[in-house]
């Protein structure tokens, strides 16, 4: 048994996870902003085959999720239903492939610049929770006017 096959079979194992793999998957392409067409190029599959994982039809095969994290999406949600601990922005993506990339003297620089516009005081400790919202520990400034709808 391939590892690819060993891997779907672990996707659709139980009731249920099987449906929860497709619309996870189809909540993080929507969460990305791709429209099935993007993705399914970007994903470098049909339009159709993404339409069947989606939809309940067809494992997604690890060769369409490894792609799918390079885009930016939380595979450990689609796969688990949990959430990473923290999702990365594309920016800071960029900022830590660049960091990776860079020499040990651009990176000692890049650091020293990163701290210095750091407030020594401000410790902020962030926590996210849950499928369904984040939930946010720490202290939090909002500028400007906000609006809560209950």
């Amino acid at each position: 048994m391939t590892k690819l096959s060993s891997t779907s079979q672990l996707l659709s194992s139980q009731d249920g996870d099987m449906i929860s793999v497709s619309r996870r998957l189809k909540e993080e392409r929507k969460r990305l902003g791709l429209s099935r067409e993007i993705a399914a190029k970007a994903l470098g599959v049909s339009v159709t085959s993404l339409y069947t994982y989606e939809g309940n039809r067809v494992t997604p095969p690890v060769s369409v999720l490894i792609p799918l994290a390079k885009l930016g999406a939380d595979v450990q949600y689609i796969v688990t239903g949990e959430r990473a601990t923290a999702l990365l922005s594309p920016e800071e993506q960029q900022m830590i492939s660049a960091l990776r990339a860079a020499t040990p003297s651009v990176r000692t620089a890049l650091l020293s610049m990163a701290h210095a516009g750091v407030d020594k005081q401000v410790v902020v400790q962030q926590k996210y929770v849950g499928g369904v919202g984040k939930v946010i520990e720490g202290d939090l400034t909002i500028h400007g006017d906000q609006t809560f709808k209950f």
